[in-house]
């Protein structure tokens, strides 16, 4: 759970808001926040969760 919190939402999340307002705001079009930080919330939590996934495989894989 607290890798999902701080990988997925926060840093996966995070990085899809920020571009998200910095790409409409150079396009000078208007963006609803919220929604914009639904979409962000949604892909941080199945962005930490893939990431966990797939890192989880990898380490498994590399200890035999």
């Amino acid at each position: 759970m607290k890798y999902l919190i701080l990988v997925g939402i926060l840093t996966g999340g995070g990085a899809f808001f920020g571009l998200s307002v910095l790409l409409a705001y150079a396009r000078g079009d208007e963006m609803d926040l919220f929604q914009t930080f639904l979409s962000a919330l949604s892909f941080g939590v199945v962005y930490g969760y893939l990431s966990w996934k797939f890192t989880k495989r990898r380490y498994e894989k590399k200890r035999g």
